[in-house]
């Protein structure tokens, strides 16, 4: 469940982002330590104090939950694997990885440090709250505790074996290893994964019923979002495996076609888009390449705009667009654009530019696999 974000910065070199629907759960974990958990375990104090509370320990917990994702994203730049950045959202973190792992053993050591690091981290705070409590700073050593006990849950949930969980890609790396197979491997994790989630929600179901009406819920959300999550990563691994020895070249269908960058939005229309099958191409100013511009930069435009605007206002600045490598596995790109991480690529060959690719292009060319269509960009140089 994702609402769309903004950039909070950068820690160890990986971009921060914080999904809009991370403030739901901030306020509901914020009021839910403030107006129960916290009361019960320290009676006496002001409203605002446990405001106060409630508000710095789901602060802590997603802090906790970035320093997990966070451990998960070095071992994984450690082992090769580029790693997008992380996001925080309604139920949790994620570490937004380019690529899956190649070998099991990758796999295994990227998933595990999560939760020990969630173990560290509920040791670390439990030695916090023993000295907040013997420095008499009561409310602090409270948060503290709670702290600790989350971690632990946080570490003991994860390493459940049902996938996407970290314990449903430690077995997947287990299952890797044992049959050399990814694809059958991934298939199992992910029946499993299917199975707790709904189990979850069976259970989640029974506390409603009970009268257990908070827990109950969560336990629906949860089973709901995991059997999600588990189904959407079987639909991937399927598609994965269809699109095996496939590399991004392959939808290319010719050299690109450049643009000069002064032509209007409406000559571009008229003397490329309705001439060559690309919906993006590579604008260049003299002979340095400067951006790329779409469809959707020319749909934004009135028709009075269109035909006054020059594309260096519209194109996407060359900077903002990330080039990739011909060879590569075209799954990495197709995986890039069904997360909506890039709405438009550079493709190239040795340092040469092949052409500019967006995510209708790919994902048009994926929906069609046996057609032996292909939307890449034209198939000559512009003048």
């Amino acid at each position: 469940m994702r609402l769309g974000g903004f950039r909070a910065g950068r820690l160890l070199g990986f971009r921060i982002r914080i999904d809009y629907s991370w403030f739901v759960v901030l306020v509901l974990v914020t009021w839910t330590f403030a107006s129960w958990q916290f009361p019960e375990d320290l009676p006496g104090l002001s409203r605002i104090a446990y405001l106060a509370m409630g508000f710095s320990g789901a602060l802590l917990l997603f802090l906790s939950v970035l320093l997990h994702e966070l451990a998960h994203s070095v071992v994984a730049r450690s082992r090769g694997i580029a790693v997008e950045g992380i996001t925080l959202f309604i139920f949790g973190g994620v570490a937004e990885m380019r690529q899956e792992p190649e070998r099991a053993l990758d796999e295994f050591l990227l998933t595990i440090v999560g939760p020990l690091s969630s173990l560290a981290l509920a040791g670390g705070f439990v030695v916090l709250a023993r000295m907040l409590q013997a420095s008499g700073v009561a409310p602090a050593a409270v948060v503290a505790g709670t702290l600790a006990m989350l971690n632990l849950v946080l570490a003991v949930f994860n390493m459940v074996p049902a996938f996407p969980l970290d314990g449903g890609r430690v077995l997947r790396s287990v299952l890797w290893r044992v049959t050399g197979d990814p694809y059958r491997a991934t298939r199992w994790a992910t029946w499993v994964g299917r199975g707790f989630g709904w189990l979850l929600i069976v259970y989640g179901f029974f506390l409603f019923v009970s009268g257990i009406q908070f827990a109950g819920v969560w336990g629906i959300f949860l089973g709901w979002f995991l059997s999600g999550a588990a189904t959407s990563a079987s639909e991937q691994n399927e598609l994965k495996h269809s699109l095996q020895g496939l590399t991004i070249e392959r939808v290319i269908s010719g050299p690109a076609v450049f643009v000069p960058g002064d032509l209007t939005a409406e000559e571009l229309v008229e003397r490329y888009f309705l001439r060559y099958p690309a919906t993006a191409f590579p604008v260049v100013r003299g002979r340095s390449l400067v951006g790329v511009v779409a469809v959707a930069d020319v749909s934004r435009l009135s028709l009075d705009q269109r035909v006054a605007v020059p594309l260096f206002e519209i194109m996407c600045p060359i900077e903002e667009v990330p080039a990739v490598e011909a060879d590569r596995p075209l799954v990495e790109m197709v995986m890039a654009v069904r997360t909506g991480n890039h709405d438009r690529m550079m493709v190239i060959r040795d340092g040469e530019v092949l052409g500019a690719l967006t995510a209708d292009d790919i994902l048009s060319w994926v929906s069609k696999p046996g057609s032996g269509r292909s939307p890449g960009v034209g198939a000559e140089a512009a003048s």
